[in-house]
């Protein structure tokens, strides 16, 4: 049973997967996550110029990926849309320690990272769908009523593959490794500004996607942002080294209970 349940959990976040592996592609952000670049750019206006411009993309990446790494937090928000899955995130990113909530194929996980444990939190429709039709309903409805609003409890040693899987996206060094180490080539397209902050721009080979790095104080990546069809929207990286505190919930459910449900 918990193989089934975790397995299914996993799947409904899969499209966040073409985020770490597929490189500079990206999905539509929402006004919040505008409003926060704006802060961002605001923030940047005084700071002196880097000079990544000049460098080669892999060089750009390989800089900017050790800044990202040598930042204590960041806010990653907006949504992603890749051969018709969506994945939206809302997410605080600290040093080990996470807050926010993971959208994909019309589940809503809220994940709290803290203590080397994840938290995840769901709807009672949500947890129903990632039950699927082919469990017996008794099974479902068991789950769901396990759960109620309480939160799901996974540890770091606890066995279930998927579900630690699922929350390596909630990592900061994870999540930005995988979007600034893509699996094709880049190039650089030029330079311009995202919400008033001068960036250099990486596009990918195929040009689905561009990603954009400030050109001033730390080579931070800014925006992700989709070019076509393939990949459209836009993901926006904000408020680093912000202070992050992130509690552990205490109306929680192990994972090892829903082992206990049935086959």
């Amino acid at each position: 049973m918990e193989r089934t349940i975790t397995r299914r959990i996993a799947a409904g976040a899969v499209a966040l997967s073409l985020l770490a592996g597929g490189g500079v592609l990206a999905g539509c952000g929402s006004s919040s996550s505008d409003t926060a670049a704006s802060t961002a750019a605001a923030d940047t206006s005084t700071l002196p110029a880097n000079g990544i411009e000049k460098l080669s993309a892999q060089e750009i990446l390989d800089k900017s990926l050790a800044a990202t790494k040598a930042a204590s937090s960041v806010t990653v928000s907006g949504s992603i849309t890749q051969e018709g899955q969506e994945v939206s995130l809302d997410l605080v990113l600290g040093t080990d320690a996470a807050d926010g909530t993971i959208k994909a194929q019309g589940i809503s996980a809220e994940i709290r990272v803290v203590g080397g444990k994840s938290y995840f939190k769901l709807s009672g429709e949500d947890f129903a769908k990632i039950a699927g039709q082919d469990d017996s309903p008794e099974v479902a409805k068991a789950v769901t009523e396990l759960l109620g609003d309480k939160w799901l409890l996974v540890p770091a040693d606890s066995g279930s593959d998927e579900l630690s899987g699922l929350s390596t996206f909630a990592e900061k060094d994870s999540l930005l490794d995988g979007i600034l180490s893509p699996d094709g080539e880049v190039t650089v397209k030029g330079t311009g500004e995202v919400n008033g902050t001068p960036v250099v721009l990486l596009e990918d080979t195929k040009g689905a996607g561009t990603l954009a790095i400030q050109t001033v104080g730390e080579p931070y990546p800014v925006q992700i942002k989709g070019n076509g069809a393939d990949g459209s929207g836009e993901i926006t990286f904000t408020d680093w080294n912000a202070p992050v505190s992130v509690t552990a919930p205490t109306d929680v459910v192990d994972i090892g209970e829903l082992a206990k449900l049935g086959g």
